[in-house]
């Protein structure tokens, strides 16, 4: 009888520690995102004038070029290496935004 007394108590305990071991999970999941609302799990911001400066650095309309890969590289948190449009490709959300009229809209 005495045994399983202790063998009821143990099971018990260890379904409360279980319990409040999945409850605990869930709240440090809620906690991973930062004060300024980035998650810890993405990429740190980029310095996006140095990373467009670049990249427009061979362009001819430098000023709007410096613009326009701001924009994109705001929304994105990506600009493609070098300046060529064969680089494209190594940033899909810089690729793919179009203008209004559906021109490429990023240099």
């Amino acid at each position: 009888m005495a045994f399983s007394k202790v063998s009821l108590i143990t099971v018990l305990l260890f379904v409360i520690l279980a319990v409040h071991l999945v409850e605990s999970r869930s709240v440090v999941d809620d906690n991973i995102v930062m004060s300024n609302g980035r998650s810890l799990l993405q990429n740190p911001p980029l310095n996006c004038s140095s990373a467009c400066q670049t990249r427009c650095s061979r362009n001819w309309k430098n000023k709007m070029c410096l613009k326009m890969c701001g924009v994109c590289c705001n929304k994105c948190n990506c600009v493609p290496p070098g300046t060529g449009q064969d680089t494209r490709n190594l940033c899909p959300c810089y690729d793919q935004m179009r203008s209004p009229a559906g021109k490429l809209k990023c240099p």
